[in-house]
């Protein structure tokens, strides 16, 4: 009796667990489809004509429901004739919205009778990872894909966020702001204008053209950051001037609550129009605390910026990428007091 007693629980045993082990692969499944398939779905195919030794074909990212593309400023968006294949394989000729030489940046629209709603990233949700990140690439690099046939996807790293000089004979690339240089292979044929995402599947940025390294000579792998090109892409669809979208653009400044959340202090309200830098109250234990900030501590420069209001030192710490070392010097009874600490 007692081995009939074991074999039922052995059996019970082995059924849970082919039960966990099925509901795990669903979740996996589920888990791979956000973060391949979804933005895959976003990609489409672009063909044009070819320049001379220039491809004929190109990769662009939907970002609007109503067929609104991002893609790289290149020949086939200057030739006049541009068609877009979506994940469905269903074919559409594209309109030029809007451009920007300086961001390398075209907008472009699906042309369709405006009752469809096509499959896009949110450009709301991109993020901007640090050094060190996994990212996917996804692109249609060498005419791969041409009907219903998924894109190609590329597993790599951000290798750093720096400034890129680069070029392609005598063009030079325009884009003064840094870009993410990529740890994977992207200059391949028709991958500019594809998207990257982080490994969860959140958009990061458009995958770049083929460049060369100015100083080394070698190709580059990079892709312009959403956090970059998001206020230019909604210029364009506005119809405003990218110029002066540009010229006012600067990084939004952290806010009270990150202020409080993430480095641990508060600053004076502003009452005044150019209210200082005085910190008002640092939480026990947080980063700025252990770093040795105090109450009453104005500041007076992060790293070799020079501070002399709140609203500065706000923006000059959303300008410092999240686990960057940064030097803050404040003004502490008139005797200049020099702390470190890694940002948030």
């Amino acid at each position: 009796m007692s081995r009939l007693r074991s074999r039922r629980l052995l059996c019970d045993i082995a059924f849970v667990v082919f039960i966990c082990l099925g509901t795990r692969c669903s979740y996996a499944d589920v888990r791979l489809e956000r973060q391949i398939d979804q933005p895959a779905s976003s990609v489409v195919k672009l063909f044009g004509a070819g320049l001379g030794n220039l491809d004929s074909y190109g990769s662009g990212t939907l970002v609007s429901p109503e067929g609104h593309v991002v893609t790289v400023w290149n020949h086939l968006v200057n030739s006049g004739y541009l068609t877009a294949v979506t994940s469905d394989g269903q074919r559409y000729q594209l309109k030029v919205v809007g451009t920007s030489a300086k961001h390398d940046l075209a907008v472009l629209q699906l042309e369709h009778d405006g009752n469809q709603l096509f499959p896009c990233i949110d450009l709301g949700d991109a993020l901007r990872p640090v050094a060190g990140s996994e990212v996917r690439a996804f692109s249609n690099m060498f005419h791969v894909a041409t009907g219903n046939e998924p894109v190609s996807v590329v597993h790599g790293i951000v290798a750093a966020d720096a400034k890129l000089s680069a070029g392609l004979g005598r063009w030079e690339f325009p884009l003064e702001s840094p870009v993410l240089i990529l740890d994977a292979i992207t200059n391949n044929s028709g991958a500019a204008g594809g998207l990257l995402t982080d490994f969860s599947g959140r958009p990061v940025g458009v995958l770049g053209r083929e460049l060369r390294h100015t100083a080394s000579g070698t190709w580059v792998n990079y892709a312009v950051p959403f956090a970059t090109l998001n206020p230019v892409i909604k210029a364009i669809r506005n119809g405003e001037s990218v110029a002066a979208v540009t010229d006012q653009q600067t990084v939004n400044p952290v806010s009270y609550r990150q202020l409080t959340e993430r480095w641990g202090m508060t600053l004076l309200p502003d009452v005044l129009k150019e209210t200082p830098a005085y910190i008002d109250n640092v939480t026990t234990g947080s980063l700025t605390g252990r770093a040795g900030l105090r109450r009453g501590d104005l500041v007076v420069m992060v790293d070799d910026a020079v501070i002399q209001t709140g609203a500065e030192l706000r923006t000059q710490l959303a300008r410092i990428r999240s686990g960057l070392r940064l030097t803050i010097i404040v003004d502490r009874d008139g005797a200049l007091v020099t702390m470190e600490l890694r940002a948030p």
